[in-house]
């Protein structure tokens, strides 16, 4: 099975099959090459293009209701992410399980005036019941990141050691944002940041996931104004 040669990437879409996650509807963009090829390559997947962020979240969402089971939306960064926060709200109110998947830029070009860049971690979080954010792999683009921002490879025990920590980490909040959707059926969050190259291939096999325990719907905070 052909998959990016992102680890992160291939991790989403394995996990998105392992959960039976079935339906994917894709917004076109650059950042979200690793997800879209992963998905679109993988034939157990039924891939679905809609141009619009919001026009696709509502089509998922519409899917996850007729189905009664979660759907996928994936996108690329930046502004894009937004667009899907109308669908999002509706999914919360409604507990339908609509699974947002978001591609991100590098922690270390956030704020730095990089286009189609802003801070999507949590962004919907009133609205949400998990949000899910992944550790960047420092085993791809490692001299891009030993450039850009060398505290992320600083320690005594290797890169490998690092790339290992980032994996269990990734893997358990995917478990428990799939988890949280498909058990709780509400909307959750996954944001996924990649550093370029974006558009790698690599055939591998399938591994198993580890299961983990979902949080509880999260509550929106109290209004104090």
């Amino acid at each position: 099975m052909k998959y990016s040669t992102i680890p992160a990437a291939q991790a989403v879409v394995m996990h998105c099959m392992a959960s039976g996650i079935r339906h994917i509807v894709i917004s076109p963009g650059s950042r979200n090459a690793p997800l879209v090829l992963g998905f679109t390559a993988n034939p157990f997947f039924s891939c679905y293009s809609v141009v619009d962020e919001r026009s696709a979240a509502f089509f998922a969402l519409g899917m996850a209701q007729q189905l009664q089971e979660p759907v996928a939306a994936v996108c690329t960064s930046g502004s894009a992410l937004l667009n899907y926060y109308p669908a999002v709200a509706e999914a919360f109110y409604s507990d339908i399980p609509l699974v947002l998947i978001s591609a991100d830029r590098p922690g270390y070009k956030i704020d730095r005036g990089d286009g189609q860049t802003i801070r999507q971690d949590r962004v919907f979080d009133r609205h949400i019941a998990c949000s899910a954010h992944l550790k960047q792999d420092v085993t791809h683009a490692t001299d891009t990141i030993e450039f850009l921002a060398p505290e992320l490879l600083k320690t005594n025990e290797g890169i490998q050691f690092l790339q290992e920590e980032v994996e269990i980490h990734n893997n358990r909040e995917l478990q428990n944002a799939l988890a949280t959707a498909l058990q709780n059926l509400s909307p959750v969050h996954i944001n996924v940041p990649f550093e370029e190259p974006l558009y790698g291939l690599t055939e591998i096999k399938e591994t198993p996931v580890v299961d983990f325990k979902p949080v509880k719907k999260q509550e929106a905070p109290e209004d104090i104004s």
